[in-house]
């Protein structure tokens, strides 16, 4: 846990949009992208996020629901805040929930930015996001 670097300004909730885009996206650290280049998160090739996408992995659980499941209705809630929390911290660094997850330690590898984990975090639990349609 105490790898996990928690938001610098406490704003766990970026753009649910732009965090389609992280998730959608498969670029970066390989030998052929380039050092400026965006990372992108790569996520479809495990989970099942937007229900209505027909093409995605299955190593990890479906997302679908994510935040409904949960109960989330307003991730800004104190209610939330505990799911909030544990999202941001799996998608930062998956092995401090479980020491052996497949999943990538994201933030912790330097995979993706505190601004993209952020995207993808209200992607997850944000009610207007399609996950939780």
């Amino acid at each position: 846990m105490s790898a996990i670097k928690w938001p610098s300004d406490g704003k766990y909730l970026g753009d649910w949009k732009k965090g389609e885009k992280v998730a959608q996206g498969g670029r970066g650290l390989t030998w052929r992208d380039k050092i400026t280049a965006v990372n992108g998160g790569n996520c479809y090739n495990c989970h099942q996020i937007d229900p209505s996408f027909n093409s995605y992995g299955t190593l990890g659980p479906s997302l679908a629901g994510y935040g409904k499941l949960r109960g989330v209705t307003d991730p800004n809630s104190p209610a939330a805040q505990a799911v909030v929390k544990y999202t941001w911290g799996k998608i930062w660094n998956s092995r401090a929930y479980n020491a052996c997850s497949n999943m990538p330690r994201a933030g912790t590898n330097g995979v993706l930015t505190q601004d993209q984990v952020r995207d993808l975090v209200a992607l997850l639990l944000d009610p207007n996001s399609p996950v939780n349609k």
